[in-house]
């Protein structure tokens, strides 16, 4: 049913439609009892524990654990030996606080797997896989990757997630996702890409084509031994993310898209898409591949960067948002001092990224754009191919980046046939890692545990 229909039901209705949902889960995790009538059947038909038409049984806990980690071992135990069972509310259990609320991960099993169960679990979960909890740590340092060095943000331990950031942004973009995933048990890493921070800025334009974007990440993958890793990418990122997950998919088993869904090739290159889609006007990547927009940029660092995240984000007025488009001989749609700082921005972060842009300018993310036309004529055996990685995308309702990616947005599921979840964050612009980073975390946390539980079921 769609969430319309749900919301349209009555109370007796809905609660009715909860328990059909509930008891078909719990029949498909066989939780299921023999009836207490007897069955008749051939004599020659082995006597089974599970009936199909036998009455549901009522699943009982029979341990509780404070991490879901430990959790999720109890359960790989149990199952190893045979014993259905499941974590209750496992999708709710990647916040903190829901846990506490429901006083920890509780494994759940049929009645008569319990006295069983409880005897495995009382020899204790196998000391080689249980994960120390994050020590709440954040480390920077540098990576050797695709001949430059690589600065990187990382936190926590496990399976490996990488956040790569978009224009013009550096990896604190991730700040609010990296140590909360690092707290889910996961390695989080937020690189400053290519030409951003303190990367290295390489000076050929041609150093910053699709395949050298892709090949630093699948080069910090492989330094960091974390293959196969998952891939999340807001923006440019996101463009890196997919054309990484096309290009490497031995590398990358999950993809997580942010802001800007997957693109297929087009039947023409960028600059020929931009004429046709918007006729007699200039689209602002346009004004960024032109000479002129490092000065235009320069002219200001601070307010240049607080236009754009004030302006693109949910909190800007409707008649002030950026618009993707302008009139020939305009000046650029960005105004020299929005009013004040967004509510989700810190003064610290805005400087931060505003010194280090002050230090290196801007070349290297423009120069991202500038290799446009020259990514498409290079990657004609990308013709016809679709996303085939387990994929999450998430924007904002109000970002303005869907009025020109419309198609693209519109036929996810035919492009991305794995597709998990289509999110639109109500009333969240292009911005909404920072925007609203406790929604894009349990988002995210949600598509790493589903992810994770599939590994596990192989």
């Amino acid at each position: 049913m769609s969430d319309g229909e749900l919301l349209s039901l009555e109370r007796d209705d809905l609660m009715e439609v909860a328990r059909e949902c509930y008891d078909a889960e719990v029949k498909r995790r066989s939780l299921k009892r023999r009836s207490p009538v007897p069955v008749e059947r051939d004599a020659a038909e082995p006597e089974s524990e599970f009936e199909p038409d036998s009455a549901i049984e009522e699943p009982v806990a029979v341990q509780v654990f404070r991490y879901l980690g430990e959790g999720r071992l109890a359960r790989d135990l149990l199952q190893a030996e045979g014993i259905p069972c499941y974590l209750e509310n496992e999708h709710l259990l990647h916040d903190p606080l829901m846990v506490d609320s429901l006083g920890g991960v509780r494994v759940m099993v049929p009645v008569r797997f319990e006295d069983r169960a409880r005897d495995l679990l009382a020899g204790g979960l196998p000391e080689e896989r249980l994960q120390e909890p994050w020590d709440g740590q954040v480390a920077r340092r540098f990576v050797e990757t695709n001949g430059i060095r690589m600065h990187i943000t990382e936190a926590g331990s496990g399976p490996l997630v990488v956040l790569l950031h978009g224009f013009p942004e550096l990896g604190s973009a991730w700040r609010h996702q990296l140590e909360a995933l690092a707290g889910e048990g996961y390695h989080a890493v937020a690189p400053d890409l290519r030409g951003y921070g303190q990367t290295d800025r390489p000076e050929a334009l041609e150093a910053y084509d699709i395949f050298q974007l892709t090949a630093d990440i699948a080069g910090l993958v492989d330094a960091l031994a974390g293959a196969p890793a998952v891939v999340a990418g807001h923006d440019w990122g996101a463009w890196i993310a997919f054309h990484c997950a096309l290009l490497r998919p031995d590398l990358f088993r999950g993809v997580a898209l942010l802001s800007v869904p997957f693109v297929p090739r087009r039947d023409v290159n960028e600059s020929q898409w931009e004429a046709r889609k918007y006729p007699g006007k200039v689209f602002y990547q346009a004004f960024l591949r032109s000479p002129v927009a490092e000065a235009y940029f320069a002219a200001g660092v601070k307010a240049r960067l607080l236009a754009g995240l004030w302006r693109l984000s949910g909190d800007s007025p409707r008649d002030q948002r950026w618009k993707p488009v302008t009139e020939p001989g305009a000046p650029p749609d960005l105004p020299a001092t929005p009013p004040g700082l967004p509510p989700w921005l810190e003064e610290k972060d805005l400087n931060e990224a505003a010194e280090e842009f002050q230090r290196t300018g801007f070349t290297g993310g423009l120069n991202y754009y500038r290799n446009m036309d020259r990514n498409w004529a290079q990657t004609p055996f990308l013709n016809g191919a679709k996303l085939l990685q387990r994929a999450l995308f998430l924007a904002g309702s109000a970002d303005p980046v869907l009025e020109f990616l419309d198609e693209e947005y519109e036929a996810l599921e035919a492009n991305v046939p794995n597709l998990w979840k289509k999110v639109l964050i109500p009333g969240a612009g292009h911005w909404i890692q920072q925007e609203r980073p406790d929604e894009v975390t349990r988002w995210l946390a949600a598509f790493l545990n589903e992810l994770e539980a599939g590994v596990r079921a192989q």
